[in-house]
């Protein structure tokens, strides 16, 4: 499903100058998720806005936070354990969210990974699989068994 702020936008679907490599790349993934369309098209409809002027400037914690301002994201929790997100989010709207997993330390330590947390009755995670690699020569796991109970999660939205 696409997301209304798509509504009546002609996508560019070519790919963007200045673009990390998909698997180092989880916020475009994140924000591709939450518009319900691909990276490239998510991308190149930000730098049209003006919200970027570049792909890599999605690598910018000051430029995702305008990113999530002009989408509307309402802040739901900020660097909260993942096992209270888990439960609260049963409570807010059906939708789709983006989500940083700091780590037990939280935004302090620098070193976040953007998700998308789903709700559609139930709570689905999509995250970038490749990041979450035990080694080259092991299959990559799902998101959600990366995400410990301890990790400080920040959560926006929902998108609609």
């Amino acid at each position: 499903m696409v997301a209304q702020v798509l509504s009546g936008e002609a996508l560019d679907n070519s790919q963007p100058d200045d673009m990390l490599p998909y698997d180092k790349n989880c916020v475009a993934m994140t924000f591709s998720r939450l518009l319900g369309v691909g990276v490239y098209p998510t991308i190149n409809f930000m730098i049209r806005k003006g919200w970027i002027t570049k792909a890599s400037d999605l690598e910018n914690d000051t430029t995702i936070n305008k990113v999530i301002g002009k989408l509307n994201l309402s802040t739901r929790y900020t660097d909260t354990p993942w096992e209270t997100v888990k439960v609260g989010m049963k409570g807010m709207p059906d939708g789709r969210y983006y989500a940083t997993n700091w780590g037990p330390s939280g935004s302090s330590g620098g070193n976040g990974h953007a998700f998308a947390i789903i709700k559609k009755g139930g709570l689905g995670v999509y995250g970038n699989n490749q990041e979450v690699k035990q080694a080259a020569s092991s299959a990559s796991r799902p998101y959600h068994q990366a995400i410990h109970a301890t990790h400080k999660i920040s959560v926006y939205g929902p998108i609609l």
